[in-house]
């Protein structure tokens, strides 16, 4: 034996045997990650969500500590100026929106500058995946102020991809024919607009 030989003693490889077997692993945690993934998204875009109504909702609730009122009927904000509708059209998106009322809200100094608006990009139900009414839900916020109990009541709406639709019950958030700028079968949320998730402003 030379002195190679006792320095070096023959170096053994992996068998084929065992990288089959790594290679096996590797693929089943890859395909594991690939299926969990998109709920991870998913999950993600409602907790923004989720974070965007409740910020818009305190700022509603500080603007009704200053003005008295929650951004209602002669705000000049939301469909045709009543305070109702999508929180991030403008009359860039829809003529009959005056202005937004997140463009309200940060002039009234009540919320942040900066984007409020959904994951998805979207102000307004325009179809493709912003959704459509009546057909695919919509990825964008709403607002309601309507009569309840001789109370206005304020409630911020979103749809959440993980949660399911929840018609009934986001339907009868306002009695039908008290939200301003909208029929008694226009204000079903959840029907027509696919809003699953609201917040009651306070």
């Amino acid at each position: 034996m030379n002195r190679l030989q006792t320095l070096h003693p023959k170096a053994r490889g992996f068998s084929i045997a065992e990288l089959l077997i790594v290679i096996a692993v590797i693929g089943i945690l890859a395909s594991i990650a690939l299926v969990l993934y998109p709920g991870y998204q998913q999950r993600t875009r409602d907790n923004e969500r989720k974070s965007d109504l409740q910020q818009i909702s305190a700022a509603l609730s500080a603007h009704a500590l200053q003005k008295n009122n929650f951004i209602e009927i002669g705000s000049g904000c939301g469909l045709n100026g009543n305070g109702n509708g999508w929180v991030n059209a403008g009359p860039s998106e829809l003529g009959l929106y005056p202005k937004s009322i997140t463009t309200c809200l940060q002039e009234a100094g009540v919320l942040a500058q900066g984007e409020f608006i959904d994951p998805s990009g979207c102000t307004w139900d325009s179809g493709g995946n912003c959704g459509s009414w009546n057909s695919t839900p919509a990825k964008a916020y709403m607002k309601a102020s309507c009569l309840k109990n001789g109370q206005v009541e304020t409630f911020v709406f979103a749809y959440l991809e993980s949660q399911p639709a929840n018609n009934a019950v986001v339907d009868a958030v306002c009695p039908a024919g008290t939200v301003n700028g909208f029929t008694a079968d226009g204000q079903r949320w959840g029907t027509y607009y696919g809003m699953n998730y609201y917040v009651s402003v306070r």
